[in-house]
């Protein structure tokens, strides 16, 4: 899951591929989806969720790891959303790991969870489901790829490593870096983000220089720019 997560192409972290201008409204709205987006960036390496305490707080956009003070409406959202999961387990439309253990120490997979909201029509908030379709069609590429190495027509695995490092190193850019990621425009400027990585090669890959050459990185980021432009 952790190089799934590493592998997330930067269209999560825009719709529209272009910055908001500089106002007051719009930079707090900026402010609040990163960090919604490095919320669910960092839950989602994780294997498994309490699916009380964390999956249904992720869920309703709360962050797990802060005592939040909820008003009387959220908390009964979340105590209705708690009670229609229990009753999906039970009916075995929502897979747990441990079912044999007490309901608020049940466990779920957040690619499980995900896909029973998306049934159960639960509003998803934005920055989870863009994720996690992108992570349920890596797990599906991975698959397909495991199956070719066994047919011994896969590409060399050793590359493909390489592409999880440069995705992972093109989030960590625009996360922490965002303005010298794009051009005057605002648009993603796959160029100077591949430049970036090749600059710091050593942090990024071990102490050794990256396999892919610098057209190499900038197709790669460009494929998952492009991806991006059909969901939105």
């Amino acid at each position: 899951m952790i190089n799934i997560i590493n592998k997330l192409s930067i269209f999560i972290f825009n719709k529209n591929n272009k910055i908001q201008r500089n106002t007051v409204p719009n930079e707090i709205y900026d402010e609040e989806k990163i960090n919604k987006q490095k919320l669910y960036e960092k839950w989602c390496k994780k294997e498994k969720w309490l699916l009380h305490s964390e999956g249904i707080l992720l869920l309703l956009s709360i962050n797990p790891s802060k005592k939040n003070i909820l008003d009387k409406d959220l908390v009964e959202r979340i105590n209705n959303l708690k009670e229609h999961a229990n009753e999906c387990v039970r009916k075995n439309l929502l897979e747990v790991l441990n079912i044999n253990k007490p309901e608020n120490e049940w466990e779920v997979k957040p690619v499980d969870l995900y896909h029973w909201a998306t049934i159960s029509r639960i509003n998803i908030p934005d920055e989870f489901n863009t994720l996690m379709t992108f992570i349920t069609q890596s797990l599906r590429t991975n698959n397909y790829d495991s199956n070719t190495i066994n047919h011994g027509i896969s590409q060399d695995g050793i590359y493909k490593s390489e592409n999880e490092i440069v995705l992972g190193a093109a989030i960590s850019l625009l996360i922490n870096s965002p303005g010298i990621c794009r051009d005057d425009k605002g648009n993603i400027n796959s160029k100077i983000i591949a430049s970036k990585i090749i600059e710091n090669e050593k942090h990024w890959f071990d102490n050794s220089k990256s396999k892919l050459s610098e057209i190499e990185m900038i197709e790669l980021i460009e494929k998952y720019v492009r991806m991006s432009k059909v969901l939105y």
